[in-house]
């Protein structure tokens, strides 16, 4: 029991998610884009493009612009996803000590950093319950819905609820232990799995989520830098000059380099044609 969520599930998780992420983003680099896939108005210039895709990362315009609501929802599991992460990491590291920097006493930080804690552990589940809501409610949204939409939002549920429950009476963790174990796994010198029964629940269900991640549509944030930059590419001049080759920056040779790539005639091409 040791050996296989101390050691076994947590090193084959983190390969299968990194294998897992890598294949499926190599695939969608290999997919030939033969004509530009640039959504209009686009920006022309490189300062453009880099500031059109850093606002769509950080604030969602374009779901801004069609639902508002979905918006709110996606928003607000977004951003304590992310506090969240930055929070284990600062907080098993610091021992919750990381707000001493800011001139806060250790008893202070400690208190800070929990309350931190559970209210973004508390905003995650809102947000998925939203969103899980949603695709019951919304007569659209749960024809459009595979089985696979619903395990996803209940497979984080259940991370964020498992994860809630620590901060439970009864139910505290040794962070000491936490931080040991975490740093021996990172270190590749596996130290012994606390023996606290919530957090032996919450790290299998995270290592769960990590098998999962590159099979599932959570794996948009990786496809997000892999399709935005071929909607914001430079669009195509027309009238184009004569013999102009109309490919995506985007297209490649790769998957069928012998083949010839079809060539498509300018529109001033065709007006000397004739």
């Amino acid at each position: 029991m040791e050996f296989f969520f101390g050691i076994f599930l947590p090193y084959t998780a983190f390969g299968v998610f990194l294998a897992g992420t890598i294949l499926r983003v190599r695939g969608w680099l290999r997919v030939p884009v033969p004509f530009h896939l640039t959504l209009f108005p686009a920006p022309r210039d490189t300062v453009g493009r880099i500031r059109s895709i850093a606002m769509e990362l950080l604030f969602c315009r374009s779901l801004y612009r069609e639902d508002r609501l979905l918006w709110i929802s996606v928003c607000l599991f977004h951003i304590s996803l992310a506090l969240i992460l930055v929070g284990h990491v600062l907080g098993i590291f610091f021992m919750r000590g990381q707000f001493t920097f800011i001139g806060l006493s250790s008893a202070s930080s400690g208190q800070l950093s929990l309350c931190l804690g559970v209210i973004t552990g508390v905003v995650i589940t809102i947000s998925l319950g939203a969103l899980t809501c949603r695709r019951l409610v919304n007569s659209d949204v749960k024809r459009l819905s595979a089985p696979s939409n619903y395990f996803e939002l209940l497979l984080l549920l259940a991370v964020a609820l498992s994860g809630i429950s620590m901060y439970l009476p009864g139910l505290h963790v040794d962070l000491q232990a936490v931080r040991g174990f975490m740093g021996g796994i990172l270190g590749m010198h596996p130290a012994p799995l606390p023996n606290n029964v919530p957090f032996v629940i919450h790290f299998s269900l995270v290592n769960i989520l990590m098998f999962y991640f590159p099979l599932s549509s959570l794996l948009h944030f990786a496809g997000f830098f892999v399709i935005r930059p071929i909607l914001v590419e430079s669009p195509p001049v027309y009238p184009t000059p004569s013999g102009t080759v109309q490919r995506s920056a985007f297209a490649t040779r790769r998957l069928f380099p012998d083949i010839p790539l079809p060539r498509q005639t300018s529109i001033a091409g065709e007006g000397e044609g004739r």
